[in-house]
């Protein structure tokens, strides 16, 4: 399996522009069985930056509420409910109505506008389609792992083959379809998970050549452009590492501050990702010959499913410190460190600054060699 390329770090927050000015609108609705009576509307600006809080509120004792924002152009937003769900938005219409049953989050509504509808309906097709490849991708690893089942081996590897064709073309139809450009970014990055550069490159083209006012489509046009003909520059280097604080194996909340005082390996992996797995010899074997010196791990895993999880950690034999907040390629830390894709790891020195990314197989214990002594 190849590392799946991730540049939803930077597509997925893209914010978008056209002609039209939009302005004022709402967001109104009923949210019930919410964990907690406090809710936000928040703007995904351009370049990966953090959610803007734009207005909030106290949910009625009958649940309902309203938000109030204004924006200048096409972009996504996000409803966020305190401890709980959030729901992905579009401002492409004026009054936008939402109902949520927490208990059922999966079935909420959303009228006034379309975009946010079509991309309720994208979620919810490609949940299926992603669920069945993700289990056809543990199959395989399994399967890679073991002798002798080279025939059943082939067959879902063919399988997965076309699971992932499958995906790719419902992706790519999606956004040749969707008169919404903000939409058509946000699923491109969906898609930045699975398809090859040129795929996504040839997309975001498309998409920027069809609303050319469009700044948001326009910036991915150039980012897919850079992307396809040069190496990414690492912005990271030299700079505080950001803070994660995310729940352990336990469910306690856990933060990478608190290691603050050693070098630690930030650790970016997942169960489901056959290169992660095999570079983690090359991690034990480093922890297991500096974990006295003053260096620890922290594995960051993108998986959503925790029992996958846990017995990746036991079976790899992976005994520092791991946190995730179980989603996927939408896990916080994908935007925060710029992840495209994994393994991905950044060394930071005992002060928290980032010294080295991407260390693998022996330049991770040379690095650390050359460090610690």
């Amino acid at each position: 399996m190849k590392p799946l390329v991730y540049i939803a770090a930077v597509i997925a927050l893209l914010s978008s522009c056209q002609e039209k000015k939009y302005g004022a609108f709402t967001v109104s609705g009923k949210i019930t069985n919410a964990p907690s009576k406090k809710i936000f509307l928040q703007e995904l600006p351009y370049g990966g930056e953090q959610p803007v809080i734009l207005d909030s509120t106290t949910l009625k004792d009958n649940g309902n509420f309203e938000l109030r924002a204004v924006g200048t152009e096409e972009t996504l937003y996000r409803l966020v409910i305190e401890n709980g769900p959030d729901v992905l938005l579009v401002n492409d219409g004026k009054s936008i109505r939402v109902n949520v049953d927490v208990n059922n989050f999966r079935a909420y509504t959303i009228e006034g506008s379309e975009a946010s509808e079509n991309l309720h309906k994208l979620f919810e097709d490609f949940h299926v389609k992603d669920s069945s490849l993700y289990v056809t991708f543990k199959k395989v690893d399994s399967m890679q792992q073991m002798e002798g089942n080279d025939s059943l081996l082939n067959i879902e590897r063919d399988k997965r083959d076309r699971q992932l064709k499958d995906l790719n073309k419902f992706l790519t139809d999606f956004v040749n379809a969707s008169e919404s450009p903000a939409a058509r970014y946000y699923a491109i990055g969906m898609g930045s998970r699975t398809m090859e550069p040129e795929q996504l490159k040839a997309l975001a083209d498309a998409s920027s050549d069809k609303f050319k006012e469009h700044s948001g489509l326009a910036k991915l046009k150039s980012l897919m452009t850079v992307s396809t003909t040069a190496p990414p520059s690492n912005s990271l280097l030299n700079q505080p590492a950001p803070e994660i604080s995310l729940p352990d194996t336990e469910g306690k909340m856990f933060s990478l501050s608190s290691l603050k005082g050693k070098y630690v390996l930030v650790d970016f992996w997942a169960s489901w990702c056959m290169p992660c797995r095999k570079e983690n010899p090359n991690v034990v074997a480093a922890y297991n010959k500096f974990k006295d010196k003053n260096f620890t791990i922290l594995g960051v895993s993108l998986d959503q499913d925790k029992e996958a999880w846990l017995e990746a950690i036991a079976k790899d034999k992976l005994t520092w410190k791991h946190i995730s907040d179980l989603k996927y390629w939408e896990s916080v830390v994908v935007p925060m460190y710029k992840i495209e894709g994994i393994p991905f790891n950044v060394l930071l020195d005992p002060t928290g600054k980032i010294i080295a990314t991407d260390l693998r197989g022996e330049a991770l214990e040379k690095k650390l060699a050359e460090l610690i002594q």
